[in-house]
């Protein structure tokens, strides 16, 4: 597998691994909305609730993948456009790992940010999770409460970040930027065990 993997963490069962731009080809970021036209995405912006009140998700997202619910947000199930469902199986291949969703965070500009938490709803098997990023780098925050560890990984156009039982002690989150001024594209692969109602 291709370019060489940077382990970034290793603990156990725990490893977070880096594939720098592992997908650079895949996709030119000057066309994104060429790409969203032709695979018919339709990025949405979402209702979310914190501490009971409600804001917009402060990013654009679309699932395909078996019907998932997280926070607030129900998806149904949608299938996978043409070229994504090839880079899930080039995934599934490089990894060996069944992935069958992926959720689509589209971060129009650095005022785009992902708040802190952990991808470990019950459906979701967290054994191994995915990420690919296009266009602008942007920086992704890890932290371990227990042992006050903390981890800042820049993520370049096509990297593979891949997270190997993570979501039990760690939480990660996208800061916000005003320094930044370009869209990033990142698709998150993963397994659901089970529909969620």
């Amino acid at each position: 597998m291709n370019p060489r993997p940077r382990i970034l963490h290793q603990l156990e069962n725990e490893s977070l691994i880096l594939f720098p731009g592992f997908a650079s080809d895949w996709i030119d970021p000057l066309k994104f909305s060429d790409f969203f036209l032709n695979e018919g995405i339709f990025l949405q912006q979402n209702k979310i609730t914190v501490f009971g009140k409600e804001y917009n998700e402060p990013r654009l997202t679309q699932w395909m993948g078996p019907r998932y619910r997280y926070s607030n947000i129900q998806w149904e199930q949608t299938p996978f456009s043409g070229t994504i469902d090839q880079w899930k199986l080039q995934l599934t291949e490089s990894l060996n790992f069944n992935f069958n969703a992926v959720l689509i965070n589209f971060y129009r500009s650095g005022m785009d940010s992902m708040g802190k938490h952990r991808d470990n709803e019950p459906e979701i098997d967290t054994s191994c999770i995915a990420s690919l990023s296009f266009g602008e780098s942007r920086s992704i925050h890890f932290e371990n409460p227990s042992t006050k560890q903390k981890l800042k990984v820049i993520l370049n156009h096509g990297d593979l970040l891949v997270m190997h039982h993570l979501q039990k002690n760690w939480w990660h989150s996208i800061p916000k930027s005003n320094k930044i001024f370009n869209p990033r594209l990142n698709l998150t692969f993963r397994r659901i065990l089970a529909n969620s109602d």
